[in-house]
């Protein structure tokens, strides 16, 4: 069988990280590069040996030339939906970065212009594919925990701090919403994978770095549909060992039979009542934070090639929930009081998700 074909939009920090996880993946490839920075697009072309780059304006020729079976949006918000366009007035199934827009309701217009016109669309969502966290997903459906009462995340890259932060991506400094916005949607995402939907939040933030426009500390309170409660404690500035360490930081998570620890590396321990902390050895794919971008591209793939667009883990329409929660902690943060994520078309979704 041929692989299928894409063309990905954007050479930037995260795009060298996905040619690199596309490498690795079966049954799908990329044929095609362009960018704004074209000298940037025809680089990464060269290093991987990719046929085909050029500007991002050359997309329209190079569709009409190579008929791709996806397209692959890798920029920074802005630009997201003129691309996602494109691909779905062209009929062409979209992998797209986050977030998704600059706005929740242009996410909104993003995601239903590629519904109505038919063209499958999923959000490029790797945090949740994370080694670690898909191997935690196991451990908490096997039941050896028991029911889960709380989770604790303590996120500390130690990437924001003096002169010079976010070197990797230095136009962080300029987001007027960050943290919560860029970084802590992951969160907001996985917690979803691992623990259910989430009801209601209550959130601070704060700026620590006068160098940048928007937030870089926030804590929030979650309190889940299942009623297990879980903490997300976050800041880019604060002193940490190793900056960007794989998980950005250290889980806890606390249930009835026992306890479970995600380690800076990537490790789990578990505690189980009555006994000692042991090591939960299991095998961390290699790539980037333990195969994640690996991982969230062959799940891209296997989707087209199933042909059942529910399949997508991070689906359009089921990422949105991700996004409303996180602007829900910007509205909790302003008002500062407790926000409903619930309500409107994400009631029954939440209500009948996994837990």
């Amino acid at each position: 069988m041929e692989s299928l074909r894409g063309i990905i939009i954007g050479s930037g920090h995260f795009a060298q990280i996905q040619m690199d996880a596309w490498a690795h993946v079966k049954g799908g490839e990329i044929v095609a590069i362009v960018s704004k920075d074209v000298e940037g697009a025809n680089k990464l072309a060269m290093e991987h040996q990719i046929p085909f780059s050029g500007a991002d304006t050359d997309i329209y020729s190079l569709i009409e030339k190579l008929n791709p079976d996806f397209l692959d949006i890798c920029t920074p918000p802005a630009t997201h939906f003129q691309y996602a366009k494109i691909a779905a007035d062209y009929g062409i199934p979209v992998l797209c970065q986050k977030p998704v827009a600059p706005s929740q309701e242009e996410s909104e217009q993003l995601v239903s212009y590629c519904r109505d016109k038919g063209v499958p669309i999923m959000i490029n969502e790797n945090w949740r594919w994370q080694g670690w966290y898909r191997e935690i997903r196991r451990i908490i459906d096997s039941g050896q925990l028991g029911r889960l009462f709380r989770v604790y995340f303590s996120m500390r890259p130690g990437d924001g701090f003096g002169q010079s932060p976010y070197p990797m991506q230095p136009y962080f400094k300029d987001m007027e919403k960050f943290l919560l916005y860029e970084t802590g949607v992951h969160w907001v995402d996985t917690f979803r994978y691992l623990f259910g939907e989430i009801e209601r939040v209550y959130c601070q933030t704060n700026t620590w770095n006068p160098l940048i426009k928007g937030e870089d500390a926030a804590i929030v309170l979650f309190n889940f549909v299942n009623g297990m409660t879980g903490i997300y404690d976050a800041n880019r500035v604060v002193y940490t060992e190793e900056v960007r360490p794989p998980t950005y930081g250290w889980m806890n998570v606390e249930g009835e039979f026992g306890n479970l620890r995600l380690a800076e590396d990537g490790r789990i321990f578990i505690t189980l009542r009555g006994a000692t902390e042991q090591e939960h050895v299991y095998e961390i794919p290699e790539g980037w934070k333990g195969g994640s971008v690996i991982s969230t591209h062959q799940h891209f793939i296997d989707g087209l090639l199933s042909g059942d667009r529910d399949y997508f883990e991070t689906e359009g329409e089921k990422y949105m929930i991700s996004q409303r929660i996180v602007y829900a902690c910007y509205q909790s943060a302003k008002e500062q009081r407790v926000v409903s994520c619930l309500g409107g078309t994400y009631e029954a979704m939440a209500r009948n998700a996994r837990n």
